[in-house]
Formats: C-alpha cells, sequence, structure tokens
C-alpha cells in the first residue's frame, strides 16, 4: 500500500487556493448563483467517512465522500452473507481509515485497513491475524477495541486472536506486513481468564499503556510496552495489595479505567488501591513509562475516602483530582504536582459537609479549571473557575435561579469563554457562555435536545447545538457566535417529524456534518452546511429505499 498516495484530498488542498489565486489574478470569478462567489466545481467540505445501508437495505458498509458528494467511494470490501461493518477510525494524518466488519465471516470481526482515497480494483488489508476466537474485542459501551497511534504508523486492537475468549493487545502496520503482540499475558494452559481490557498509546506514539490481569488473576495492573515487540514490558502500577487494582470508572461495568498518559509522554497517572490494605481506597499515582519512580501524589486515604477520578493539565505540569480526603463527607476539587509525592492542594475552598464537586475540566491553555459544585446551594450545582493555585476562584453562572442545576460545560479551544447547560425544572436545557472568571452570562439558547448537544467550533467562532427553540418538537441545528449576537439555523428544512440526530465540526471550522430524517421522515442521511446555514448539502448520496446514515467522520 503507498504511503504517499491521498491525491483526491491532497488536490483539494493544493490545486484548488492556486486555482483561486488565478482566477483573482484575471480579475475573475465564477458564481453558482447563490451568491457566495466560490469557484464553480471546487468542494465547499472536507471529505467524510461514513458507514451506511447505502446499497442493500440491512447491509452497512463503509464509504467516504469527495466533492461534496457527488463522489462516492466504497471504502469496504464485498461482504459475506449477513456480514457488516460495525465501526470505523480515520488516521490521524487523514491516509487511511481502519475498519472493523465480519466482512469475511459473519459473527468474526477482524480489523482492516483501506486508503481514504481507494482506487478502483483495490482491495483493503486484513491487518489483524487469523482469529481463533470471536475476534476484535467490543467493550460494554458497545465501542470496538481498536486505536491509531498519534502518528499513524500503526494501528493497536485487543483480540481473542491466539486464544479463544484470552484477549491481547497487538499492533500492526498499515499494510499488515508487521503484526506483533504487544501484551504478555502467561500460558492460559496453566492460567486461564487473563485479559487486556483496555490500551492508551503514548502521545508521542513510542509506547503503549494497557490494564490487564497479566500477573494475578483477582487484581488489574498497569503495563506499558513497546509498540512493536513484548520485550520489555514494564509493570507501573507497584505490587497491589488486597484491593482490585486499576479502578475502573463508573457505570460499571465500564471497562474504562482510570489510567492516562501526560500530553507529553512523560509520565502515566493512574488510581489504584494498592498501598491500603483493603478494596475500593483509590489514591493517585503517577510513574514514569520505565516503571522506575512511583509517587503517590494525593492525599492519603483511608477510612473510606478516595479519589474519584482526575485530569492532566494540558501542558502536563499538574495533574487535578476529585477527592474526599478532607472531609469525608465532602468532595472537594485538588492540584498535584506530577512528580512530587503528596504535593497537592486543595482548589475548591468553603465545601460544608455534603457538598461536592460533581465534575471539573482544564482549560485549553492550562491556566484555569472550571467546575461544577453546590459550595453556594447544597443539592443545586453551579459552575465556577479557578486558578491551579487556587486564586481567583469565581462562580461563573450568574444569574440562575435557586432550583437551576448547571449539568454540562465545555472550554472554548481558544480558552477565552465556556459554555454551560443549565438544568430547569421540567428537564429544560438552556445553553449560556461566559467569559472564563468573570459574571454575567450570556444566554444562547432554551431547550437543547439533551445537555450535551453543543460543540464549540474549533476555531472558537461559533457554537453549535440541537434544539426546538423555532418551534416546538422540531430540533434542528443551530450556531450562535460566541456572544449571542448572530444565530443561524445551520440544518436544511426538516420534513414534518424529522430531527437531526448528531453534528460535528469540520476539523478546519469551515462546516458543519450531521445525520438527519431531513427530507424523509426515519431515513436518516448525512448533511453538512457552513457555519452561518449556507451551501446545505447532501454527502452521503442516494440511499436504496429503508437504506440510512448510522455514523460518520470528516478527514483530518
Amino acid at each position: 500500500m503507498n504511503t504517499t498516495r491521498k491525491f483526491k484530498i491532497s488536490l483539494l488542498m493544493f490545486a484548488l487556493p492556486l486555482a483561486c489565486i488565478l482566477i483573482m489574478a484575471c480579475n475573475g470569478s465564477v458564481d453558482d448563483g447563490g451568491g457566495s462567489g466560490r469557484r464553480l466545481g471546487s468542494s465547499i467540505f472536507p471529505p467524510a467517512v461514513f458507514i451506511a445501508d447505502k446499497d442493500v437495505d440491512g447491509v452497512d458498509e463503509l464509504y467516504v465522500a469527495f466533492d461534496d458528494g457527488t463522489e462516492i467511494i466504497k471504502l469496504s470490501d464485498p461482504l459475506v452473507a449477513r456480514g457488516n461493518v460495525a465501526a470505523f477510525r480515520i488516521s490521524p494524518d487523514g491516509f487511511y481509515v481502519a475498519y472493523v466488519a465480519d466482512q469475511d465471516t459473519a459473527g468474526l470481526f477482524e480489523l482492516y485497513v483501506v486508503p481514504v482515497d481507494k482506487t478502483s480494483g483495490e482491495i483493503a488489508v486484513k491487518v489483524s491475524g487469523p482469529m481463533a476466537g470471536n475476534g476484535i474485542l467490543q467493550l460494554p459501551s458497545g465501542e470496538y477495541l481498536f486505536r491509531w497511534a498519534p502518528d499513524s504508523t500503526r494501528v493497536a486492537y485487543v483480540a481473542d486472536q491466539n486464544t479463544l475468549r484470552e484477549f491481547e493487545l497487538f499492533t500492526s502496520t498499515p499494510d499488515g506486513t508487521q503484526n506483533d503482540i504487544i501484551s504478555d499475558l502467561p500460558d492460559p494452559a496453566t492460567n486461564p481468564d487473563r485479559d487486556v481490557r483496555n490500551f492508551e498509546w503514548a502521545p508521542n506514539s513510542a509506547l503503549i499503556a494497557y490494564v490487564a490481569n497479566q500477573d494475578t488473576a483477582e487484581v488489574l495492573e498497569l503495563y506499558v510496552s513497546p509498540f512493536d515487540k513484548n520485550t520489555p514490558n514494564f509493570k507501573i502500577s507497584g505490587t497491589a495489595l488486597d484491593g482490585s487494582g486499576i479502578k475502573e470508572l463508573k457505570p460499571l461495568p465500564s471497562a474504562e479505567y482510570a489510567f492516562a498518559w501526560a500530553p507529553n509522554s512523560s509520565r502515566l497517572a493512574f488510581l489504584a488501591d494498592q498501598l491500603i490494605d483493603d478494596i475500593d481506597e483509590f489514591e493517585l499515582y503517577t510513574n514514569l513509562p520505565q516503571g522506575t519512580n512511583i509517587l503517590r501524589v494525593s492525599g492519603q486515604q483511608g477510612n473510606f475516602s478516595q479519589v474519584d477520578d482526575f485530569a492532566w493539565a494540558p501542558n502536563s505540569r499538574q495533574i487535578a483530582y476529585r477527592a474526599n480526603q478532607n472531609l469525608l463527607t465532602a468532595i472537594d476539587l485538588f492540584t498535584a504536582l506530577p512528580n512530587v509525592s503528596s504535593s497537592f492542594q486543595q482548589n475548591s475552598s468553603g465545601l460544608e459537609p455534603g457538598q461536592e464537586v460533581i465534575a471539573f475540566k482544564w482549560s485549553p491553555d492550562s491556566t484555569r479549571i472550571a467546575f461544577t459544585s453546590d459550595r453556594a446551594f447544597t443539592g443545586f450545582f453551579r459552575l465556577f473557575t479557578t486558578s491551579p493555585n487556587n486564586s481567583n476562584n469565581v462562580l461563573v453562572s450568574s444569574g440562575l435561579a435557586n432550583t437551576d442545576d448547571v449539568s454540562d460545560f465545555k472550554w472554548s479551544p481558544d480558552s477565552s469563554r465556556i459554555a454551560y447547560v443549565s438544568i430547569l425544572v421540567g428537564n429544560v436545557f438552556e445553553l449560556f457562555t461566559t467569559l472564563r472568571d468573570v459574571q454575567p452570562s450570556t444566554f444562547i439558547s432554551r431547550s437543547l435536545a439533551d445537555d450535551n448537544d453543543f460543540a464549540w467550533a474549533p476555531d472558537s467562532s461559533r457554537i453549535a447545538y440541537i434544539s426546538d427553540q423555532d418551534l416546538l418538537n422540531k430540533f434542528e441545528l443551530f450556531t450562535s457566535t460566541r456572544d449571542g449576537g448572530f444565530t443561524d439555523v445551520v440544518s436544511g428544512p426538516l420534513v414534518a417529524g424529522g430531527k437531526v440526530q448528531e453534528f460535528k465540526w469540520a476539523p478546519d471550522s469551515s462546516g458543519i456534518g450531521y445525520i438527519a430524517d431531513q427530507d424523509t421522515i426515519t431515513i436518516e442521511e448525512l448533511f453538512a452546511s457552513l457555519p452561518n446555514g449556507v451551501n446545505n448539502t447532501l454527502l452521503s448520496g442516494t440511499l436504496v429505499s429503508g437504506g440510512e446514515v448510522f455514523s460518520f467522520a470528516w478527514v483530518p
């Protein structure tokens, strides 16, 4: 497989700007009739990959739409009877798509890789090895466990490839020529029921961390391995005592575990109950990737206290976490240095018994932490921000009624503002934005479809959301400027009973893609519009009768 290709995308990125320069140099332009002044035939939107039963009703296949849906390529190969594409991930560099399908054997889910710009006669490469079991592991959430390395050089996956129902960690090159086992589970004949539960690539793509009961059947520990071989294999989490090891995040069973690489790949942080001779009293630790410098950075837990969750600062200099280590009945927000033992400080000062911080998020520039807490009104949650050193602690969700709760919030990518949703009595979701450290808030919209149906544009210029703000129970896609000054309907006119289901911003903020039964009730198709709602375009093309689009992603 030629890794220098991607001709459709490269021509789109480089030839079109050159053509536009030539047009302007000739003092000319071609209007498409819509008043946009764009060059006739030029693409408005990036390519998009999607799963749909486009050609045969009930058979889910993988496609990519180029040139605003005027060219659609089927990426998956012919499927065996009753076979379907179950999931896909685009490589970070945009060259390849990895997908899981029971393409060759019904019920056997294997991993394939195909170029985004697949040519006629080209076939996908099966990068997973011959399967002893049922194939790629599916988590309780429905996610299939495979992920690209950040540098796109390999794809990792968990499967019962070598032994039936023993799930191990593997990596492969995109062309399938190198397939390596990464985990180091013992012989299943003498040590049964050992599995890799989850994994994460290091941001620099050099190593992979994974959770497994590799050494002790009842204890989940954290390991690190190079990406292409199973030795050396470092244990990061130290010696576990009577606890269960690495914390599994709720709701159980989630198969999501509390461990994370520092954004600069320098250390791993994790929650474990390894130094307390009891179950479920979790503390926060960090260690070097070689496992040689394990530190407990949270305060000592015990007597039924524990760390609930944590997050690295984007600059890797600090870690924030929630714990009831000061008051048993109050869950506070703390920060700690990742390379100094017990270096914690409290950041949510003023909590009383029964009060708690329920969620927090670092600003992308690492200078502030936003968190929701009932510090002001027990049982009713507001949005606050604080600096990492606990100065300038500010209530930013001003003006809410005493019975309203802030249920979700998201930083703008430029760290200047926060969007948040307030739940009113009767489960009415209202959307606001606020500056990072001052009041008041700016009202954006009432009656969102759900409390997490909103997202910032990557360039922070606008916020998109699904709402029935114009007509009751008519859920459309809108965007608003960050200050609420301008609001536009982004989705096209919806058929009676139609609804926008999901949306994603294009990586360059040039447009928004969304799935909706816009033209025909219950037939969900893929559309895109510019951020102001102009140039509404069908990307998924004509579907077979009964067909619909199930998921999509923009090509980076």
